[in-house]
């Protein structure tokens, strides 16, 4: 499984944690506890978890031999890892993963014995850390730790960044094709644009529940991705009857190949996808015929790599941290991946000099000041879970 298929389930269940319903009135608005008796941040409730255990002294040289990473599939650049290894004069082994789930099982049972985690996120940091699983970091070994955008210096999942440093960050909004649509008519329109007759056949939605619903709230003015209100998500589900009615959109993660190959005109997807858009481009057609509205109300998310307590090779994961955080490494990274790291030094002006983005999406890149106002989706309770599943039931059997 890639991470964008990834993405579309990611919210597919509670992973585990217990909900309290007053998470589900606003956008964190308080934090929660879980299963596992932690209590799990928000953006207005953050956290700074227990500590277990203490993480590796100063000084200590780096291990010889080979260092296992568990990651997603081709979501680090192989010449990014050529790099690493030749400079440590290091192999580097990966385990792939497909969720995290079956991926914390694993790491509890002992399956997986990797030395650092690449791309897991705050739903899954609470059993990381309830487990044991990770131990802290030492930051003396993260000299590039500076260059994260601010907000993620000190995450509201992980106060201090005692377990986790953040990598890629990511919003959604619209993308589309600039030959087809035009850029002025869209941005007065906003979101109406997905509801448009006139892209019938033409149009998709992410086949992630929890984003296409919130699209659905956007759209008609609501800010809470995460209501439990009954009366709320009835109306979203009204109101995606009417997007299929209207539009009859393709469900699915393509938009990154559909749009470029001109079989799209115009889609609800992540800005990382887009991104990657223009490496799908045909031969000759200019990155001009793509475009991107990132809206004022939407979603922002990141991941982040994290060490297992396990590691065999502790200062060696901790210098990939360091690694993966260097600038031009990261534009490399970007270049293969297409989701956008975060750091201050992969701006938008920097990812166009560096010919890493066209012109054309500009508005695609996510900034520190479009992390912190996105709004965030949070693990549900069961029964409002289901009732945002009943609604996507009804959306995808028409």
């Amino acid at each position: 499984m890639e991470r964008r298929d990834f993405l579309k389930t990611l919210f597919a269940t509670t992973g585990g944690f217990i909900i309290t319903p007053s998470l589900l009135a606003a956008c964190g608005g308080t934090s929660t506890t879980s299963s596992t008796g932690l209590v799990i941040g928000t953006p207005t409730a953050p956290v700074t978890l227990p500590l277990s255990g203490e993480a590796i002294a100063d000084g200590l040289p780096e291990e010889g031999g080979t260092i296992e990473i568990l990651n997603w599939a081709d979501y680090t650049n192989p010449e990014v890892i050529a790099d690493f290894e030749k400079a440590f004069g290091v192999t580097v082994k990966q385990s792939i993963y497909d969720n995290e789930d079956s991926a914390i099982a694993k790491l509890r049972s002992g399956t997986l014995k990797p030395d650092l985690i690449i791309g897991m996120t705050d739903t899954a940091l609470a059993r990381l850390v309830a487990a044991d699983l990770l131990q802290p970091l030492n930051k003396t070994y993260i000299d590039n730790f500076g260059n994260l955008i601010t907000g993620l210096q000190d995450p509201y999942y992980d106060g201090g960044s005692q377990y986790t440093v953040a990598q890629f960050i990511y919003g959604n909004g619209i993308g589309y094709r600039a030959d087809k649509i035009d850029s002025a008519d869209l941005i007065s329109q906003g979101y109406d644009s997905m509801w448009n007759p006139a892209y019938k056949g033409r149009l998709a939605v992410p086949d992630s529940y929890r984003d296409t619903i919130s699209l659905a709230l956007f759209q008609a003015g609501i800010t809470d991705v995460n209501t439990g209100d009954a009366a709320v998500i009835a109306a979203a589900q009204e109101n995606l009857i009417r997007l299929r009615d209207a539009t009859q959109p393709k469900v699915d993660v393509l938009a990154y190949q559909e749009i470029p190959a001109n079989n799209r005109d115009i889609a609800y997807m992540w800005t990382g996808d887009m991104l990657l858009a223009p490496w799908n481009l045909p031969e000759g057609v200019s990155t001009d015929v793509l475009g991107f509205w990132y809206p004022e109300q939407n979603i922002t998310a990141n991941d982040f790599l994290c060490i297992p307590k396990e590691s065999k090779a502790p200062v060696l994961a901790h210098r990939f941290i360091n690694y993966l955080l260097d600038v031009d490494v990261a534009f490399k990274n970007q270049s293969y991946v297409g989701y956008q790291p975060a750091l201050t030094g992969v701006s938008a002006e920097a990812l166009i000099s560096n010919g890493a983005i066209p012109e054309s999406l500009i508005d695609a890149v996510v900034d520190a000041d479009r992390y912190q106002t996105g709004q965030r989706l949070t693990s549900l309770s069961p029964e409002v879970d289901a009732l945002w599943n009943d609604v996507w039931a009804t959306f995808t059997a028409g």
